[in-house]
């Protein structure tokens, strides 16, 4: 991944941009007013914005970054067997079901000449903040079951493959315990921001609290302390539910039609220097604002996705190629 001594200008820069969106929204966005419309901004305006922001420090380093994001909602379901968790309702019911995450944030290090390549990876639940603290309320915490607890599961909806998962089990790939983070986001301050969350089993419930900023600029730099690290193609359940949740995404269309909604990005950010490319279409960008509590759920399947790519600005241009890989059926 990238030198360790850019973490703290890629955090510094991250939070600027992170809070400019979450109050004002962006290109393709408006302002979120809750949870929704909180990953959807952030989604299609605040991680094409952290990654033009990143752009310049990276560039001055001999690196250079491609963003492809998607939004969608609800979306895939898991079934697994209870633990059962504490907290969760009670009395329990045998089996579980309920959204795997809201987000798959993925930082992948490419490097040809040196033939390196590398991927950290992390599932995200979004929640609102209540007075500072997440707060699940009643069967919200059987996903906490499920992301604290790492059950084998199985996936309900179409499209994936039937295998059950075993994130923890083995083969392994990265540590387990930083598969999944919850992200509480605050709108109703002064200070809005979103911070990254551990689910553990504790009755602290969630720890090590990190600002996205510090959490991102961790991801990029190989921090073993931020995300879990996966394999490009490996056989083993992490590795792989993470290319299946990648690709099952992209098979989505970009559009959302009646009416059209612009629900997808891709950038080369740094590819040219000072410039970035934008899908756009007729009736998306950010004339079409949903206010929160009308955004409809897209068709079952996907989960929403974050794909950045560095690697050395020599190095040669196989973006779409290598993004092929990934993103093909």
């Amino acid at each position: 991944m990238l030198p360790s001594s850019l973490f703290f200008p890629l955090a510094t820069t991250a939070a600027s941009t992170i809070n400019k969106v979450l109050t004002s929204g962006g290109a393709r966005s408006s302002a979120p007013k809750g949870e929704v419309s909180a990953v959807r901004t952030m989604t299609l305006d605040g991680f094409d914005e952290i990654a033009a922001a990143w752009s310049p420090t990276l560039k001055a380093h001999g690196y250079r970054i491609n963003l492809t994001s998607v939004f969608c909602h609800s979306r895939p379901h898991v079934s697994f067997k209870r633990v059962p968790s504490p907290f969760a309702p009670s009395p329990p019911p045998p089996d579980g079901r309920c959204e795997l995450a809201d987000l798959l944030i993925v930082i992948d290090y490419v490097d040809t000449h040196a033939r390196q390549r590398e991927r950290r990876a992390v599932l995200v639940q979004a929640k609102m903040l209540k007075r500072g603290k997440l707060k699940p309320y009643r069967n919200e915490w059987i996903q906490h079951e499920l992301l604290a607890w790492l059950p084998s599961f199985t996936f309900v909806d179409s499209g994936y493959d039937p295998r059950a998962r075993d994130l923890a089990g083995t083969p392994i790939a990265g540590n387990p315990r930083l598969t999944a983070e919850y992200g509480g986001i605050e709108l109703k301050s002064a200070s809005k921001g979103w911070w990254h969350w551990l689910p553990v089993k504790t009755n602290h419930q969630f720890v090590s609290q990190v600002d996205l900023s510090a959490y991102l600029a961790g991801m990029a730099v190989g921090d073993s302390s931020y995300a879990r690290k996966a394999i490009i193609h490996g056989s083993d359940d992490w590795s792989f539910t993470v290319d299946e949740l990648l690709r099952v995404t992209a098979k989505k269309a970009i559009l959302k039609s009646k009416p059209k909604i612009l629900r997808g990005n891709d950038n080369f950010v740094g590819f040219i220097p000072d410039t970035a490319q934008h899908l756009s279409s007729d009736g998306g960008g950010g004339g079409d604002h949903i206010p929160e509590g009308d955004i409809p759920e897209w068709p079952e399947g996907p989960i929403s996705t974050v794909k950045m790519t560095l690697r050395p600005l020599d190095d040669p241009n196989r973006d779409f190629e290598e993004e092929a890989d990934f993103w093909e059926p």
